[in-house]
């Protein structure tokens, strides 16, 4: 079996050991077109990153609606 890396960039949002996603921005001119995220919230993967106008992602412990901003 081949086992593919995978290495992630700065723009990418993994926070901890989650399983990871693929996120692919629908816009072709969007500066960021692909990135990982981990979030298990998420429910549309084809949107544009945080830094291109999309939603942050949010992170597994730090829901706001548990008071995550502490």
């Amino acid at each position: 079996m081949k086992r593919e890396v995978i290495t992630l960039d700065k723009s990418d949002r993994v926070v901890g050991d989650r399983p990871f996603h693929i996120h692919r921005a629908s816009d072709p001119d969007a500066t960021i077109r692909e990135w990982a995220c981990n979030s298990p919230y998420c429910e549309d993967l084809a949107g544009p990153h945080p830094n291109d106008g999309g939603f942050e992602p949010i992170v597994q412990g730090r829901e706001p609606w548990r008071g995550g901003s502490r």
